[in-house]
């Protein structure tokens, strides 16, 4: 938001007419700051760039972020898709704002806005930043600020807040937008004090914030006294019965015209403004495109890198694996092999040694059935040498016994013959 502040600023000073929301803040810098002033909230766009959203959600005075998604009717930032996810994603409550323009539909901003700012994906009430009316008059610029916040309230079910300058507030806008949540900019160490009773909500008063994770200065807000978070939720803001429609009356004390009319109505230098400030637009969004496109391009390339590399790493554990898995395998074979081997070495050895017991059993046997038959032998040789011993003493005891005989027989015969031949010699 200040970036764009001070542009109205020098273009307004160039051109010779300042708007009261520049004047404002111009005056309001040259005022003291204190910085130990707690903040609860920032606004971010693509002035600060790239932000690390991991270090700023770090801080946690930070209760949300706005932003910007939109400007004007063409204009989105290139920034805001990644700042809304990664602020979320980190813990932090996200809400959306548009920069109001004037020179382009109102309608056709709404519809650039709503086709950034998705519901499902804003925590916080939408935020219309009003700071310029150039070519407008002031009741031209509360139609149009009144047209736009009733399409947001229709479309988001709850009632926008108002971002804008005290001075501008006071000067322009005044009781027609009292009743709405109000996020006022005043640079300052006194708070801001707006007309006809209003209270604000949120008030930003520094523009010179550095937050860890944020490479540029950030502006930096807080609550009013008995304002908290509920306040700019949208899920505690969600609107009860039917929703405001263009025609309806903003406040009793003033009524914006109406606002279902055409666009305020613009002399010949302001449509040649007015088309001027398109064309500015078309090319910033064509240059906004070109850098998206670029972003997207590189984005691509980085993943389509990291895909690769993801892939090659992917590649080289599977081959790493696979290799190893090889490995266990052949291990696994190898050992099972070697195992095989050894329980058939120890198998053959077993045989062998088994083959070898009953060889050395069976020789011992037959050595020792062979020297039992030796033994057998040897005692049968004895024993028939005994018999055999035997049987010659007894042959011989025959033969002498038969030899005897014989004798006794020969001798009884001798004697018969000697007996025989006395008694015939006697007779």
């Amino acid at each position: 938001m200040r970036t764009l502040l001070y542009t109205i600023f020098f273009l307004a000073m160039a051109l010779g007419s300042l708007p009261a929301a520049a004047q404002d803040k111009q005056i309001d810098l040259d005022n003291d700051r204190d910085p130990s002033l707690v903040y609860d909230g920032i606004d971010v766009s693509s002035y600060q760039k790239d932000i690390d959203w991991r270090a700023t959600a770090r801080d946690k005075k930070i209760k949300f972020v706005y932003v910007k998604a939109t400007e004007g009717a063409t204009y989105t930032s290139r920034h805001y898709t990644y700042n809304m996810e990664n602020a979320r994603k980190h813990g932090i409550k996200v809400g959306s704002y548009h920069f109001l323009r004037t020179g382009s539909r109102i309608k056709d901003q709404f519809e650039n806005f709503k086709r950034s700012a998705k519901k499902s994906d804003q925590d916080l009430i939408p935020l219309i930043d009003v700071e310029t009316r150039q070519g407008w008059t002031a009741q031209q610029l509360r139609d149009s600020v009144k047209m736009f916040a009733d399409l947001v309230e229709e479309y988001y079910g709850c009632r926008p807040m108002i971002y804008t300058s005290s001075s501008f507030f006071n000067n322009l806008l005044g009781a027609a937008f009292a009743d709405y949540p109000l996020f006022i900019a005043r640079y300052a160490t006194s708070e801001p004090q707006l007309s006809c009773g209003a209270k604000w909500t949120l008030w930003q008063f520094s523009e010179k914030g550095r937050i860890s994770g944020i490479d540029h200065p950030v502006d930096l807000c807080r609550f009013n006294k008995g304002c908290s978070l509920s306040d700019i939720l949208i899920k505690d803001n969600k609107l009860k019965g039917s929703k405001r429609k263009a025609s309806d009356e903003v406040d009793k004390k003033e009524r914006p015209g109406k606002v279902d009319t055409p666009e305020p109505a613009m002399s010949k230098k302001q449509e040649q403004e007015a088309k001027a400030k398109k064309e500015k637009e078309r090319k910033a969004q064509e240059r906004a495109k070109k850098l998206a496109d670029e972003d997207a391009k590189a984005k691509a390339e980085k993943e389509r890198k990291a895909k690769e590399k993801a892939a090659k790493e992917k590649a080289a554990k599977e081959k790493a694996a696979k290799e190893k898995a090889e490995k266990e395998k052949a291990a696994k074979e190898k050992a099972a092999k070697e195992k095989a081997a050894k329980e058939k070495a120890a198998k053959e050895k077993a045989a062998k040694e088994k083959a070898a017991k009953e060889k050395a059993a069976k020789e011992k046997a037959e050595k020792e059935k062979a020297e039992a038959a030796k033994k057998q032998m040897a005692k049968t040789a004895t024993k028939s040498r005994s018999q055999q011993r035997q049987e010659q003493v007894r042959q011989q005891k025959q033969q002498l016994a038969a030899s005897q005989h014989n004798d006794s027989i020969r001798k009884a015969q001798q004697k018969g013959k000697k007996t025989n031949k006395s008694s015939a010699d006697n007779d």
